[in-house]
């Protein structure tokens, strides 16, 4: 049996006159999806499920800038010593060879957008870092999203690039930024992205190798 044609419009558009139609239900629902993905963004699940715990995840050269950095950024308050070996963490992380988009390392990444936000009250520098990853995640897709073996990083990469600009939207709608544009660009990409991969999904089957992405119920459920 053939499927029933779908009006010709594109998810962007559709998401974004969803969006503007209902801009407070459209931001919390999109939340809720990634929140009952299991999935959770910001510090408490990156400080301990990374930084803390996981330590034995990194080489020690990075480890040991990493426990620098969280010292002066959750004990013995610096921002400035904190910021900086944040920075040399993720540099001396890619000379040794680690993938910039294992959760490892997009854990720092997050971790130093949270510090910048809440300990230094820099939004617009965590607005910097996170849109760095959201371009590197989409890029990455982009070019290699496709070939077979990256399939499963592939979901990984995607579901990290929603919740990224799922942030990116709350900061943007901050009083002290409110920058509305921004937020809804940023609000309506997360929901066309995921209505897109499901949809994909849907027609084309879950490939090898791809894993989980988000239930149609989930999905319906959080829209509804």
């Amino acid at each position: 049996m053939s499927q029933p044609q779908r009006p010709h419009k594109s998810f962007y558009r559709a998401a974004r006159e969803l969006y503007r139609d209902h801009p407070i239900s459209i931001f919390f629902a999109t939340f809720c999806i990634v929140s009952a993905s299991g999935l959770f963004f910001y510090a408490n699940y990156v400080y301990k499920s990374y930084i803390i715990s996981e330590f034995a995840s990194y080489p020690e050269p990075v480890a040991n800038k990493l426990r620098r950095a969280l010292w002066y950024s959750n004990y013995d308050l610096q921002p400035d010593n904190a910021l900086k070996y944040y920075k040399q963490a993720l540099e001396v992380a890619q000379e040794c060879g680690m993938d910039a988009f294992s959760d490892e390392i997009l854990g720092v990444k997050f971790q130093l957008a949270s510090f910048l936000e809440k300990q230094m009250t820099k939004p617009k520098l965590a607005i910097d870092v996170l849109e760095e990853v959201k371009r590197q995640c989409t890029q990455w897709e982009t070019e290699k999203g496709g070939l077979v073996d990256n399939r499963g990083m592939r979901s990984n990469v995607l579901r990290q690039s929603v919740r990224v600009s799922v942030k990116l939207g709350e900061l943007y709608a901050r009083p002290d930024i409110m920058e509305t544009e921004a937020a809804e660009e940023s609000l309506v990409w997360a929901v066309t992205t995921l209505l897109k991969e499901q949809e994909r999904r849907e027609r084309e089957g879950v490939k090898e190798g791809e894993g989980e992405w988000m239930s149609a119920e989930e999905i319906g459920g959080a829209l509804e």
